[in-house]
């Protein structure tokens, strides 16, 4: 939702004529008036373009703040600070017109001064309740008073209360116009709005479907990890921290993310297993999933109630941590995360960790997987769920 307001500028005028004597003397006046009316119209045709292009500037840093909303999670960036000239966000009150992209010129009115901003605001029109608002911005209009100046100054705060909140951080006002030499300085008011109200409903993505009944484990092979894109492998090495595999329609897409390192396979040149490693990658020590390293794995289309994990392990025994996530979050502690105890292992053989899911239970589209203690494994196998299904 968008409110712009210019208020119109109001002045009355009066005239007098008197009886003309003289021909020469009536027409004397006749192009006195005709040369101030001529003036006039030109003040107020000047006036105007100068509205215009300030409501066209402050409609471009809106549409600007539309996308950042978007973009970024719906969420805006603080004001610019009004004394400095780079134009980030901060702690200030001035458009952040380079952490929004656009031109510096778009952060300034007509006159050549900031135009000021704040979100969130609140907005009062003619005496009415203020009403909260996403955003807001200000011109401070022809006289400037309190404006931040392109070049860091301020200039000078009026007395009117309705400018000086404008310009201090108060409720925004919308007043009618009052300007012009017959006003007092105390009652003087040209102050250019506009503001608007962003839907958080606008970046909330759609439910993703749940997968249906329990679709067949997924085996992690070099065949696997090629099945979206073909890999250029440094033997075990896939040089690439993030791999996308396609196991059919009934799971849809799924990313698999390694931290610490790029993700590695368990032999050459048709691997079974993936682990993470970061150089050294030749043997089974380095490429295997250990210490501080990670694996993720994030559905791209569906949601799941269950998963299951079968693992390589180097040793007889190994521990690992599942951390179960939704939306880019982890689910809430201690129920979203599956800490094993230490198990006994045979190396060679995969052991299944089936069943598993948060608790309560609750949907998740990613889980995390991590090397507890001193444990060295590979995963060769994954498996994602409904909740009412048996997953091993």
């Amino acid at each position: 939702m968008l409110h712009q307001t210019f208020s119109p500028v109001a002045r009355s005028r009066s005239w007098q004529r008197g009886g003309a004597v003289l021909a020469v003397v009536a027409g004397l006046l006749v192009v006195a008036a005709s040369t101030l009316a001529i003036r006039m119209a030109r003040q107020v045709e000047e006036k105007t373009v100068q509205q215009q292009l300030t409501l066209q500037r402050m409609q471009r840093i809106s549409q600007a703040l539309q996308a950042y909303w978007l973009v970024h999670s719906c969420s805006l960036p603080g004001g610019a600070m009004g004394n400095a000239g780079t134009g980030d966000a901060g702690g200030g009150t001035t458009v952040p017109w380079r952490t929004l992209g656009i031109p510096r010129e778009d952060a300034l009115d007509a006159w050549g001064r900031k135009i000021s901003y704040r979100s969130p605001a609140s907005v009062a029109q003619y005496g009415a309740p203020a009403q909260p608002q996403t955003w807001g911005l200000v011109s401070h209009g022809p006289t400037g008073m309190g404006a931040w100046l392109a070049d860091g100054q301020q200039m000078p705060l009026l007395l009117n209360v309705d400018e000086l909140a404008n310009a201090s951080g108060g409720v925004l006002q919308l007043k009618t116009e009052a300007a012009g030499t017959d006003v007092m300085p105390a009652n003087i008011f040209d102050d250019f709005l506009l503001w608007g109200s962003l839907d958080a409903a606008d970046c909330t993505p759609p439910p993703m479907p749940p997968i249906v009944g329990a679709p067949s484990g997924i085996s992690l092979t070099t065949a696997t990890l090629d099945s979206v894109a073909p890999i250029s492998y440094s033997g075990r090495d896939t040089n690439l921290p993030s791999i996308t595999i396609d196991p059919g329609p009934d799971v849809g897409l799924i990313d698999i993310t390694a931290a610490g390192g790029n993700i590695t396979r368990n032999g050459v040149p048709n691997g079974t297993a993936i682990g993470v490693c970061t150089t050294g990658c030749g043997n089974d020590n380095n490429s295997s999933l250990s210490g501080t390293e990670s694996l993720s794995f994030k559905l791209q289309s569906k949601t799941a109630g269950k998963f299951a994990l079968g693992v390589l392990s180097l040793d007889p025994t190994v521990e690992l941590s599942i951390t179960f996530r939704m939306n880019g979050s982890d689910l809430p502690l201690p129920g979203g995360q599956y800490l094993s105890p230490l198990v006994s292992t045979t190396p060679g053989v995969v052991k299944m960790f089936p069943d598993l899911m948060p608790t309560p239970p609750g949907p998740f589209d990613e889980v995390v997987v991590k090397p507890a203690g001193s444990s060295r494994f590979f995963i060769a196998s994954i498996r994602f769920c409904a909740a009412a299904e048996v997953c091993d």
